[in-house]
């Protein structure tokens, strides 16, 4: 919360903290949302996407924009099949290297047709 020692009134600081309560509550509940539908994914080259329920169904995805994929952590938004999204975080020692390796190079790739 870095607008707090701005000089601006208490009001106005405490409704930017409400708003950013807000989006933080709402983002936190799609990555737990996202972690209840997808119990494993796959990602191909060519940015589709592979998602297997808890049940082991197994629904067409694609990468959506706004997706973030740095040497330590992954934050995924992943648009699955009828209008539905699912966000998810994921840390680099929850895979192996190889495979960490392998989430970058496809999405330097995808990041730079956009």
């Amino acid at each position: 919360m870095a607008f707090v020692p701005l000089p601006a009134p208490g009001a106005v600081k405490l409704l930017g903290a409400a708003a950013w309560l807000l989006v933080g509550g709402r983002d936190l509940w799609l990555i737990a949302a996202g972690y209840k539908r997808c119990a494993r994914i796959r990602l191909n080259h060519d940015g589709s996407v592979q998602v297997w329920s808890r049940n082991g169904r197994c629904v067409a995805a694609t990468l959506a924009a706004g997706s973030v994929v740095t040497s330590g952590f992954a934050w995924l938004r992943i648009e699955l099949t009828g209008d539905r999204n699912c966000r998810l975080l994921l840390r680099r020692n929850a895979a192996q290297s190889k495979d960490w390796r392998r989430l970058q190079v496809i999405w330097r790739h995808l990041g730079a047709r956009e």
